[in-house]
């Protein structure tokens, strides 16, 4: 029988069929293996077929390189948007150094340069779905469900309320974290560093001698602005970049509104904002009444400021607020939980020590229940930052090593 007649599906005559009695069966199961072929491969519906293209070096390729697409464009999105936020936003504008845009600026360019090379480079096992790509899909998602839930307000009572997963959260919050301090962070070093350029031409113009007069206004304005300088290059450097190379990936972001709000309150313009109604008394270059007791002063500062520092330096690129990036046991963290915190609370309230005064006990009492409120504030910090730590099983095995949050064996 022609093989033509089963190709078109034409029926066998009876003649055909006791001509060849053996050959049918033979026939007919070659026929359903090609049927089978035919609609795998035209159809491609069957889940063998499917699985065995996703699993292939082809596909598979595909699918990484889709989602490194995804990654390095949905990041450059979210980069150039916060870049044109600064630029645009009034408060932005005016607060912002020019240096600090420009910085801001060459970043954004060196990622859209770099960006995609990256990568590509990246080994295949290491692809994962960037921070950008999940903020834009979850905020899409978001924005169907909030849009079919206003449409079944009335309707339907009982439709679900848009969702956001813990992990969604992490990656929305970590945004809001990098967006606000980065900025931030290069603006207050720019700031150190031309303090300490300003320092040291005083320096040459001036000379230096080793008296008094030289350590407390040429030697201690130089310190303290490199200690500044070093603190806030680190935390730029970990605000700006996140990497499983440099172990300092988020965990996990602070969820409490308390926790963020007694962050917030500690750097401009929420400082500001408060400070008007709390007031603020503390000055890195505060003077005592005779140049031998300032020198004793800003000594004490430097000590206090040197160990804000080391805390800064144990943190490595895991520097940040608000973020879990890892729990650090090493430096300052050996002793106590929260060394920079106290460090830098005793280092205020030692400048404020030359505004006290007997002759005035009602403004030197102001002046020590205003600086105990801000110190009161830091405490809330610790509190809520151990809070959202403790979750973590690390930092709980931390916490029984080390048993003081501020000073050893007393607090």
């Amino acid at each position: 029988m022609p093989f033509c007649q089963f190709a078109v599906g034409i029926p066998a005559s009876p003649n055909q069929l006791r001509q060849q009695p053996e050959t049918l069966p033979k026939n007919a199961k070659f026929l359903e293996k090609k049927r089978k072929r035919r609609k795998i491969f035209l159809h491609g519906k069957s889940a063998d077929f499917i699985n065995f293209l996703q699993g292939s070096p082809v596909m598979l390729a595909h699918s990484g390189l889709r989602h490194r697409a995804e990654s390095y464009v949905s990041n450059l999105a979210l980069i150039w948007l916060a870049l044109a936020f600064y630029r645009a936003n009034s408060y932005y504008a005016g607060f912002l150094r020019p240096e600090t845009q420009q910085v801001l600026l060459w970043m954004a360019i060196a990622y859209t340069a770099l960006g995609f090379l990256f990568q590509i480079v990246l080994p295949f096992g290491q692809v994962r779905e960037s921070k950008g790509a999940t903020l834009i899909k979850t905020l899409w998602r978001l924005s169907r469900e909030t849009k079919a839930y206003i449409a079944n307000f009335t309707l339907n009572p009982g439709h679900p309320l848009p969702r956001i997963d813990p992990y969604e959260k992490t990656v929305l919050l970590f945004v809001l974290v990098k967006i606000f301090f980065l900025p931030l962070m290069i603006n207050f070093l720019f700031g150190s560093l031309y303090d300490l350029q300003s320092t040291l031409g005083s320096w040459q113009a001036r000379g230096f001698a080793l008296t008094a007069e030289s350590l407390n206004y040429l030697a201690y304005p130089a310190i303290i602005s490199l200690l500044f300088a070093v603190d806030t290059a680190y935390f730029t450097f970990g605000y700006a970049i996140e990497s499983s190379w440099l172990r300092n990936t988020v965990r996990s972001v602070e969820p409490t509104f308390l926790g963020w709000i007694v962050t917030l309150v500690c750097y401009p313009p929420f400082n500001s904002f408060l400070g008007n109604y709390l007031g603020w008394y503390a000055n890195d270059y505060a003077r005592m009444p005779t140049e031998g007791l300032t020198l004793v002063l800003r000594i004490l500062v430097i000590i206090f400021f040197l160990i804000y520092v080391w805390a800064t330096l144990a943190l490595g690129a895991k520097c940040s607020n608000l973020t879990n990036r890892g729990i650090v046991s090493r430096g300052p963290y050996r002793f106590v939980r929260h060394p920079a915190y106290v460090s830098k609370n005793l280092a205020w309230a030692v400048t404020v020590l030359p505004l006290l005064s007997f002759t005035n006990p009602i403004q030197s009492a102001i002046i020590i229940a205003t600086t105990g409120a801000w110190a009161f504030i830091y405490f809330l910090r610790a509190v809520t930052e151990e809070r959202h730590l403790i979750a973590d099983k690390e930092y709980q095995e931390y916490c029984k090593k080390v048993k003081y949050r501020f000073i050893p064996f007393v607090f």
